[in-house]
C-alpha cells in the first residue's frame, strides 16, 4: 500500500475541485503559510466528467443572491483572463414564455442592485435582435444579458489547474475512492484504488473508468493507495452522494440525471454576433466553431449514472427532432436545412430547489463540500473556489459574496428554489 499525507484532500478534480485547490492554496499563499493539497479523482482527464460536457455558457441573471453573487464574481474574473479561456461576452438572449417573463421582470431590480446589465424588451421587439426569428407566437418578451456570454470550460479548468499546480497543489489520476475512515466525526483517512488499466487488459481506459463511474466499480483489483488527511473537501459533482455515503452522510437531496447535447450544421443560420440564444421551448443553442451546439434538459429523465446517447438522428418520432429540431424549426424555419453531427450525454447534480451547497457537511468536524450547483458549476466556480477558502481559512465568506452562507444545508434564507432553470 502506497501512503500519502495531506493538509487539504479533495476528491473530485473537476472545475469546482481544480477551482477549490487553486483558491485555497492562493489563500495560504497570500497569508505567507504552505500546506500540502492534493486533488484525487478517478477520471482526471474528464472525459466522462460534467465539466467538459457542458454547453459552456456564463451568466448571473439568477432569482436568489447565493448564486447571482457567485456568478458575478466569477464573470468578473472571467473577464481578467478572457482570452485565455476564449471568454466571448456575447451575452444571453432568451425569448420568455409568459411565466418566465413574469419571473425575470420580478428579478430585474435585483439585478440592478448587482450592476448587472439586463435589457426586457417586448415580444414585438424580437426580430429587431433576432433577424433570423420568423415566428414570435409564444413569446411574451425578450431578455438580453449583457454580462454573460461563452467560455471554453476546458482552458478554464486549465487555468485552475496550472494555477494550483504552481503554489504546490499535486493531481492524482485513476483513483477510486473505496473506504474513509472517521474517528471521532473526524475524517482521518481516504483509501482508493489505483484503476490503471494492466497491460494486456482487453477492456480500453475509457470503458474501465465509465464502468467505474456508472456502477461504482468494475472487479478492478489496482494498487490500494492510502490519503491521510487534516481536512477533506467533496466536489465531487453528481458523484457526491456516493463519497457522502462513504463517511457516513446519507445524503438524499444531490441526485444525478442525464442531460444531452448536440453539435449540428445548419449553413443558414449565423450565429456568429450571439451568445447563448433560449427558446420559449427551453432549447438553448451558440454557435460552436462552423457548427451549432443546442442542447435540452429533460426534465422526464429518470434519475441514475447514465452517459449514454440516446437522442437519436433525424427519424421521425426520435428525440431529437421532438425536444430540439422541431422547436427551432417552428420558430426559425431556416432551421429546416439541419445535418446532425454528433451528440453526448452528461450528468447535473441536482438538488430539489435547483441550488448547489458549499459549507462544513453537517455532523463532521473537517468535512466540506462544493457542488449540486445543476448546471451552473462552470458559471460559479471562480467565485464558489473562493467562497470555499474563505470558509476553511477564515471561518466566514468575504463581503462580496456574503450570501454564500445561504448554500449551507441549513438554508439559513430560506428555499432557494430556480425558476430560470435549463
Amino acid at each position: 500500500m502506497t501512503d500519502y499525507n495531506f493538509d487539504f484532500l479533495f476528491i473530485g478534480g473537476g472545475i469546482l475541485g481544480s477551482s477549490g485547490a487553486m483558491a485555497l492554496s492562493v489563500g495560504l499563499e497570500k497569508r505567507g503559510e504552505y500546506a500540502r493539497i492534493a486533488v484525487i479523482d478517478v477520471d482526471l482527464e474528464g472525459e466522462h466528467s460534467s465539466t467538459l460536457k457542458n454547453a459552456g455558457g456564463v451568466r448571473a441573471t439568477w432569482r436568489n443572491r447565493a448564486n447571482i453573487e457567485l456568478c458575478k464574481y466569477s464573470i468578473d474574473f472571467f473577464e481578467t483572463i478572457k482570452d485565455e479561456i476564449q471568454f466571448r461576452e456575447l451575452g444571453y438572449f432568451w425569448m420568455h414564455d409568459e411565466g418566465w417573463w413574469q419571473e425575470i421582470n420580478k428579478n430585474h431590480p435585483i439585478y440592478g442592485e448587482y450592476g448587472l446589465a439586463v435589457e426586457l424588451y417586448p415580444r414585438e421587439a424580437v426580430t429587431e435582435f433576432l433577424p433570423f426569428v420568423d415566428n414570435i407566437d409564444g413569446i411574451a418578451g425578450l431578455s438580453i444579458s449583457r454580462n454573460a456570454g461563452l467560455i471554453d470550460h476546458y482552458s478554464l479548468r486549465e487555468h485552475y489547474r496550472r494555477e494550483a499546480k504552481r503554489r504546490g497543489v499535486v493531481f492524482f489520476d485513476r483513483l477510486y475512492v473505496t473506504k474513509i475512515i472517521v474517528h471521532d466525526y473526524r475524517v482521518t483517512e481516504v483509501i482508493a484504488t489505483n484503476i490503471k488499466p494492466t497491460e494486456g487488459n482487453i477492456r480500453d481506459k475509457s470503458e474501465l473508468i465509465k464502468t467505474y463511474l456508472i456502477n461504482g466499480g468494475a472487479g478492478h483489483h489496482g494498487e490500494v493507495v492510502s490519503f491521510k488527511c487534516d481536512v477533506l473537501i467533496n466536489t465531487a459533482g453528481a458523484w457526491s452522494p456516493r463519497i457522502s455515503k462513504l463517511y457516513g452522510f446519507n445524503d438524499d437531496w444531490i441526485k444525478p440525471r442525464k442531460r444531452q447535447m448536440v453539435v449540428m450544421r445548419s449553413p443558414e443560420v449565423d450565429l456568429s454576433p450571439y451568445g447563448m440564444v433560449i427558446d420559449t421551448s427551453h432549447v438553448y443553442f451558440h454557435k460552436d466553431a462552423d457548427n451549432i451546439l443546442a442542447g435540452y434538459s429533460n426534465m422526464d429523465e429518470p434519475y441514475g449514472y447514465n452517459l449514454e446517447f440516446d437522442f437519436g438522428g433525424m427519424d421521425e418520432g426520435s428525440d431529437f427532432v421532438k425536444y430540439i429540431w422541431l422547436p427551432l424549426y417552428n420558430r426559425i424555419s431556416k432551421f429546416e436545412r439541419i445535418k446532425l453531427l454528433r451528440g453526448w450525454a452528461g450528468l447535473y447534480a441536482e438538488t430539489p430547489d435547483r441550488s448547489g451547497f458549499l459549507g462544513r457537511v453537517p455532523g463532521f468536524k473537517n468535512v466540506y463540500e462544493c457542488g449540486a450547483h445543476t448546471g451552473r458549476g462552470l458559471m460559479v466556480s471562480y467565485g464558489a473556489g473562493m467562497a470555499l477558502s474563505d470558509l476553511i481559512l477564515d471561518g466566514k465568506f468575504r463581503d462580496e459574496l456574503g450570501h454564500a452562507k445561504d448554500l449551507s444545508r441549513e438554508r439559513p434564507s430560506g428555499n432557494l428554489f430556480e425558476e430560470l432553470h435549463l
